[in-house]
């Protein structure tokens, strides 16, 4: 199941769980758990209350899948998401949530965003491939250098005065560590 592309493998484990296959179901939860998670408390800012609701959602969407209600298996990761929002949007209309929770103007415009449910999961998984390669990285020097200017954002004054580096001496680094990057990651996912 590694080699087949995100499609084909939604396909196939949206079969499998249609045919009564309780592993199947599994290895749903766990391809999918972290970037619903990711999704959830980016949304809500609330560790626990991401983790309640990621049971709730997937407590529906394994009943849904098992009833054939996912139109398009390809969308599977979609779906999940969309099943999660809804859920957290539910969880903060409930009276009890109102008089316990409050949500503020960040928080409302993020659940209210029309981000594509897909977006949220390529994005999540792409991150994590980006980190995993700068990761992979030989040199230490290279793997915190882009780690802190790209990742982290920091700025180049910042990192120049910590690596005791100039401005020029600190481009020339970033370049190289740059190259080597792009030929590593080219290596792994071209």
């Amino acid at each position: 199941m590694d080699n087949m592309s995100e499609s084909e493998f939604a396909q196939s484990i949206v079969e499998r769980i249609i045919a009564g296959d309780a592993k199947a179901e599994k290895e749903m939860v766990k391809r999918y758990q972290r970037g619903l998670m990711f999704m959830l408390r980016k949304r809500s800012g609330d560790e626990h209350l991401a983790a309640d609701v990621s049971q709730d959602t997937w407590r529906l969407v394994i009943e849904k899948v098992r009833q054939g209600q996912l139109k398009d298996p390809k969308k599977l990761s979609a779906f999940i998401v969309q099943i999660g929002k809804n859920q957290l949007i539910m969880h903060y209309r409930r009276p009890e949530a109102k008089k316990t929770d409050s949500l503020d103007e960040t928080q409302t415009r993020a659940m209210e965003a029309t981000e594509q449910p897909e977006k949220v999961l390529e994005n999540h998984n792409l991150a994590l491939m980006v980190r995993s390669v700068i990761g992979e990285l030989n040199t230490p020097r290279d793997r915190e250098l882009i780690f802190r200017f790209f990742i982290d954002e920091q700025e180049k004054h910042v990192i120049c005065h910590e690596l005791d580096l100039d401005k020029v001496h600190f481009d020339r680094v970033l370049y190289r560590a740059k190259q080597r990057f792009k030929q590593l990651w080219d290596s792994q996912f071209n």
